[in-house]
């Protein structure tokens, strides 16, 4: 498919609508108090069903996303370390 702004714009015009009605309507204090932080992770925690190593894998892209590519690689390193030893920890 073909790189469509228009789209794109309406993506994101979309995007905050769900982060002002998440605001509004998930928590139990004024919207204008929810830290929008905390309404995207809402909307993707539910997109994603909770699934961590999906949870891992959005937190790592957004990272790439805003150019802090060190602390993506360490964050990926470190996510990768504690999804091989979380087993062992259980025991």
């Amino acid at each position: 498919m073909a790189f469509n702004q228009k789209n794109l714009d309406l993506a994101q015009a979309m995007f905050k609508a769900a982060i002002e009605l998440t605001k509004q309507n998930a928590y139990v204090v004024d919207a204008d108090q929810v830290p929008t932080a905390d309404a995207i992770a809402n909307l993707v925690g539910k997109e994603i069903r909770w699934n961590c190593i999906d949870g891992q894998d959005v937190a790592h892209q957004v990272l790439e996303e805003v150019n802090e590519h060190t602390l993506a690689k360490n964050f990926k390193e470190l996510a990768d370390h504690h999804n091989r030893t979380f087993d062992l920890e259980q025991v």
